[in-house]
């Protein structure tokens, strides 16, 4: 009989006896362990440009709240862009990307969900 404390872990085990990889895990995805960053910068860009427009359109209703969702969009691109281009562990930076288009798309809903308060709590005239 062997002895389990000195059999193999990981990813040194048989194909046989290692885990199963559970789909529903979210930090088990392809998109966060393999791939390249362009997988996040360019849906995240579309979601940025999106925003923007709208962003825009929202200028004939005022004009801080706009020019606040704009730069906010912006800035978060452009820390994807550049936490894509840092070299180290792939796994950490598509991690941090992923955190990074959440927080983008997070930070644009809240700011329309503001500009529709502030339009809908204005009195009429």
């Amino acid at each position: 009989m062997s002895n389990p404390a000195e059999e193999p872990h990981g990813p040194e085990q048989l194909p046989d006896r290692q885990p199963l990889a559970n789909p529903g895990d979210v930090t088990d995805q392809p998109a966060l362990k393999y791939g390249a960053p362009s997988r996040w910068l360019v849906p995240a860009g579309v979601l940025g440009a999106v925003a923007i427009v709208l962003f825009v359109l929202a200028f004939r209703l005022q004009l801080l709240l706009p020019i606040i969702g704009i730069v906010y969009v912006v800035v978060m691109w452009i820390a994807m862009f550049l936490v894509s281009r840092r070299p180290g562990d792939m796994v950490l930076r598509n991690r941090r990307l992923a955190w990074f288009m959440g927080a983008l798309a997070a930070g644009a809903l809240i700011t329309f969900v503001a500009i529709y308060i502030v339009e809908a709590t204005r009195p009429p005239g």
